[in-house]
This record gives C-alpha cells, sequence and structure tokens, in this order.
C-alpha cells in the first residue's frame, strides 16, 4: 500500500483524483459481472500508461497474466480515447477573454491569442505493411500528434494519427482546425488567433513569425520575440504529456490504430490532471525535445493578404 505521497508520483494524480477518474470511467464501462476489482484494472493500466515497464513485468505486479493484463489495458484505455471529445474541446466565445489577458501579460502585449499549435511525434515500431510513410525526417517511426493548447496549457484541440513522414503543414491542412480556421463559418472572429512556428500557413486567425531572412526590421524581430515568447508552452505540453505518460516515449506496437487509441487517451488523462490541479505547468520538470522549427517543410499556398495585414498591424503597434 502506497503512502499519498508515492500513490501521486507512481500514479500522477491524488487518491482523490483517482476516485474521481474511476467514477467517471464506471458510468461508460459496464463491470458489475467482472471477476477483476474495477479499481484495480484502472490501476494497472494507469501504471502500465505512465512507465516504460515491460507488460510481462506489470503484470507480474498486478498478478496479471499476459493475456489479461493486455485485455485489461485496451478496455481502459479504449474507454478513456471515448471521452476525448468531452475532454478536448475549443473555448466557447465567454471564455476567450482569460485566455487573451494571460497571453497578453506574459508576451508583454500581443493581443487576441487564445492558444498555440504544433506537432509532436510519438515513436512507435516499425508498422507491417506501410512501414515508409510512418517512417520520418529523424530516422524513426512515429505517430503524429497535433495539438493546441490554452493559456493554462490545457489542450483545445488534437489531431491524432497522421504517419510519420508527413510533415506539419500537410498534417495541419488534414485536420478539422485548419477547415474551422478557414471555411465559411469561421472559428474565430478577425481579432482573436492561435499561434504556431513558420512551418505553419499564415492565416487570419493563425499568426506565425516573420521569416528571418537577414533584414527583418525592428518592428518585426520585436514580434517575433513576443510571439516565441508565448508560444514556447506547447512544446512544454508536450514534454509533461511524454513525461507523465511515459510509454510515449516509445510505443512498443505494430498497430497504429491502438497507438492512436494510446495517445487520445494520454491526451484525455492530461488533461483530466490539469482539471483536478494534479499538473502544474510551470513546476513539473520535464526533458522537453525541442523540434527545430525550420526542419520542417512549408506546403505552398496562396498569400493569405488579410492575414498579412493583420500580423502587420499587430507588429506595428506592439511595444518593445
Amino acid at each position: 500500500m502506497y503512502n499519498d505521497d508515492l500513490f501521486k508520483e507512481h500514479f500522477s494524480m491524488s487518491r482523490a483524483s483517482f476516485q474521481t477518474l474511476v467514477n467517471v470511467l464506471g458510468r461508460i464501462i459496464n463491470h458489475e459481472n467482472d471477476k477483476i476489482d474495477f479499481h484495480k484494472k484502472v490501476l494497472f493500466s494507469i501504471w502500465t500508461i505512465s512507465k516504460p515497464e515491460s507488460f510481462l513485468a506489470i503484470g507480474d505486479r498486478f498478478n496479471f497474466g499476459k493475456s489479461t493484463a493486455h485485455g485489461v489495458f485496451k478496455q481502459i484505455i479504449c474507454a478513456l480515447a471515448s471521452l476525448i471529445r468531452e475532454y478536448v474541446r475549443f473555448p466557447q466565445p465567454d471564455e476567450y477573454y482569460a485566455s487573451t489577458v494571460v497571453f497578453n501579460q506574459r508576451s508583454r502585449g500581443f493581443p487576441g491569442v487564445l492558444g498555440a499549435i504544433d506537432g509532436c511525434h510519438i515513436p512507435i515500431k516499425q508498422t507491417e505493411g506501410n512501414e515508409h510513410d510512418f517512417y520520418n525526417r529523424k530516422g524513426f517511426h512515429s505517430i503524429i500528434l497535433q495539438g493546441t493548447c490554452d493559456h493554462m496549457g490545457k489542450f483545445i484541440d488534437c489531431y491524432i494519427g497522421m504517419p510519420g513522414r508527413m510533415h506539419d503543414a500537410r498534417v495541419f491542412r488534414n485536420s478539422s482546425i485548419y477547415m474551422q480556421l478557414t471555411g465559411g463559418n469561421l472559428l474565430l472572429p478577425r481579432n482573436l488567433h492561435i499561434i504556431g512556428d513558420s512551418v505553419y500557413p499564415l492565416l487570419t486567425n493563425l499568426t506565425t513569425p516573420y521569416r528571418d531572412t537577414g533584414h527583418l526590421t525592428p518592428h518585426e524581430i520585436n514580434y517575433n520575440i513576443k510571439l516565441s515568447s508565448i508560444r514556447s508552452i506547447i512544446e512544454r505540453v508536450f514534454g509533461i504529456l511524454k513525461n507523465k505518460f511515459r510509454r510515449l516515449k516509445f510505443l512498443d506496437i505494430s498497430d497504429p490504430d491502438f497507438g492512436n487509441e494510446i495517445i487520445a487517451a494520454a491526451v484525455v488523462l492530461y488533461n483530466f490532471l490539469i482539471t483536478m490541479e494534479d499538473i502544474n505547468l510551470y513546476e513539473d520538470i520535464i526533458d522537453v525535445d525541442l523540434e527545430n522549427p525550420e526542419a520542417g517543410h512549408k506546403v505552398g499556398n496562396l498569400v493569405d493578404n488579410a492575414a498579412v495585414e493583420k500580423r502587420n498591424e499587430i507588429s506595428a503597434n506592439l511595444l518593445n
């Protein structure tokens, strides 16, 4: 039996948060006639997604056979993944103000920011049949998680499952948030936006840095510095996500579809822990694997003149 501190260290949450999670999962999983205690199933699954240990070793710890361990893990993970629309949602208009104020304060003046977007590679085993697609430019097989977070570091949108070979701009163009930012019924008014690095296309509601050609004006340099100071929050979020749920550092599975479920479950758990105040964005120690934003490939696109005009307006009005 673990004391409270050890429990939180091993399971990334307090006992009270764990009981809340059990109650949430109990509403969507019928476990009345289960031979295995439901609390034990959830404990086992949280341990498994949080530790890079083998199923055999974790099964021994919880007194599960290998096949039982796999079955339990898959049941709980799929249940968690099914909650993603409940736990990952874009803010409503009455929630915009809080994010814009915090991002404005942290950047000392950058206006209208609701969140930051970036992509993250989740390593997996070599897949069968489409090894080429999942082999990324860094030299390993991966699934891409595109995430957008708010001022608290909470995911407000995610897109999971594109193969590692696909670059960020193409992943973005395949995602629903791109459709919402560019479609007829725009997700946001003109004065609000999410921010991304220079791999992403400049849109009216997606603001990116000026490309440094060696001839940036002082206004443009100031703009880039302020944008970078708040955009890095999404990199920190990915770092905490992988540190809390260390199985994401390498998914030892060859089925990318189940890999997508594990990633979605981790995102749901992460947002759950933010809600339960079991994650502190600036106190949790992380090993951030920063990706070079210039290493991606930009997909050709028509210039969005309204977006260019808006970025220039923001740049001109920022104080040093």
